[in-house]
């Protein structure tokens, strides 16, 4: 692996796919309590999208110059990783590019008041789930995978629900 001297060691593939896997469980999580919460589950599911395909460009030999000047760009950082042998599909590239739009600018992080086309969090955790997947697998291999698969972040471990409210994010029945 190739990597130029002023590289951040510990930023690794390894570390990148486990952020991943960490902001995957957290939306999942998020997701139990606050389903309309379409804002944070979207940033959540932004970060975990960038980490993961990061993760498999540094696994690539990408320096952390080039993983830092690609910024939070999904849509770059995906067309990156497809010219090193990602996979491309159809649903993967509309679902990174739609949500890559609102995520470079910041808007889940930043909320304003505005129509926004958006892809629904239920979709943005299926496509992060099959990138986690892919990557998990080629960063650390099968049978690592095959023991893990039912983790925190390997799996989806919440039911997201395909008809969010996003204005009625507080709304959500709380048991006692």
């Amino acid at each position: 692996m190739k990597t130029d001297a002023a590289d951040n060691q510990a930023l690794t593939a390894g570390t990148l796919i486990d952020g991943a896997r960490m902001y995957a469980a957290a939306a999942d999580a998020v997701n139990v309590k606050l389903p309309n919460a379409l804002h944070v589950l979207s940033h959540l599911l932004g970060m975990s999208s960038e980490l993961a395909l990061k993760a498999y460009l540094r696994h690539h030999g990408v320096s952390d110059k080039e993983l830092r000047k690609l910024g939070h760009d999904l849509r770059a950082i995906y067309a990156r990783s497809r010219d090193l042998g990602l996979l491309y599909t159809g649903s993967r590239n509309f679902r990174l590019s739609v949500l890559g739009a609102n995520y470079k600018a910041r808007i889940f992080a930043y909320p304003e008041e505005a129509n926004l086309v958006v892809i629904e969090p239920w979709s943005l955790r299926e496509i992060v789930h099959d990138l986690i997947t892919d990557i998990f697998i080629k960063i650390k291999g099968k049978a690592t995978f095959d023991e893990l698969r039912d983790q925190p972040g390997l799996c989806i471990q919440s039911d997201y629900s395909r008809n969010i409210l996003p204005s009625a994010w507080a709304n959500t029945e709380q048991s006692n």
